[in-house]
């Protein structure tokens, strides 16, 4: 692995799971993410602040990404997509009273890319940055939904295993998975109950843009108490927020 590959790998370890919900790391947790000595890490990081790529806190002597990497990311992606997404996510959150993410694909992964806050105290949903397995997500099977079965299955072939980090009800096996996929197509929106982790509904809707090419998703997600009895419902919504962000990605392509 290339020095350019390490510094890569280490400032992506930034946005692994944390437990804590905190966006400091400890050269440890770093070292045992990147899967490297201690030292080694140590000293990478200690350049990387001196360049102001990263910020060390002088009292927990933890590690967090500097502003200049987060200005530079502010820029990152597509922003057409980011604006048009933005107040729709915002009007869900309003409407729903839960968490509203944009997610799009990366390689065989679904990943956040925007999340608006609801004010309530329990919450459900993933965070920016986040990338989860497809196959029991309903952001990930929505970005899947013009994607032939051949393609599905090498998307998914390694995710079919006993995993504490799947829910009681995410799908078993590739069969399953389809059958679940072309029920999901048929009525235009995914849904994942428990599938993911205990406790989560979501719902999922595909944005496209002018030509119909799939972009992105658009995601409800919530304590399933509060959203199990509502699905419908905010699967209208969704669908009618993906129609508007799409009518503004058309206006903004051709102006």
């Amino acid at each position: 692995m290339s020095t350019a590959e390490r510094v890569a790998q280490l400032l992506l370890a930034f946005d692994a799971q944390n437990a804590s919900g905190h966006a400091d790391r400890s050269v440890s947790e770093l070292a045992r993410i990147v899967g490297r000595e201690r030292s080694q890490v140590s000293r990478m990081l200690k350049s990387l602040q001196r360049a102001g790529v990263v910020d060390q806190d002088p009292d927990s002597r933890r590690y967090r990404l500097g502003w200049r990497v987060r200005v530079m990311a502010a820029g990152a992606g597509d922003q057409v997509l980011i604006r048009a997404a933005r107040p729709m996510l915002q009007a869900l959150v309003a409407r729903t009273g839960e968490v509203a993410l944009l997610t799009v694909q990366e390689g065989n992964r679904s990943l956040s890319v925007m999340r608006e806050e609801s004010q309530n105290t329990l919450q459900g949903g993933g965070w920016v940055g986040r990338r989860s397995a497809m196959h029991h997500t309903a952001s990930g099977r929505a970005l899947m939904f013009d994607t032939d079965d051949e393609l599905v299955e090498a998307l998914t072939a390694d995710d079919f295993c006993p995993s504490p980090r799947s829910g009681p009800k995410a799908p078993r096996d590739l069969h399953e998975l389809l059958d679940r996929l072309r029920a999901e197509r048929r009525r235009g929106y995914a849904v994942a109950s428990e599938e993911i982790e205990v406790g989560l509904t979501s719902v999922g809707v595909p944005v496209r843009n002018a030509h119909g090419h799939l972009l992105a998703v658009i995601n409800v997600s919530g304590p399933t108490p509060r959203m199990i009895g509502r699905i419908e419902g905010v699967a209208k919504l969704l669908l009618s927020a993906s129609t508007a962000i799409s009518k503004a990605l058309g206006t903004r392509q051709i102006g």
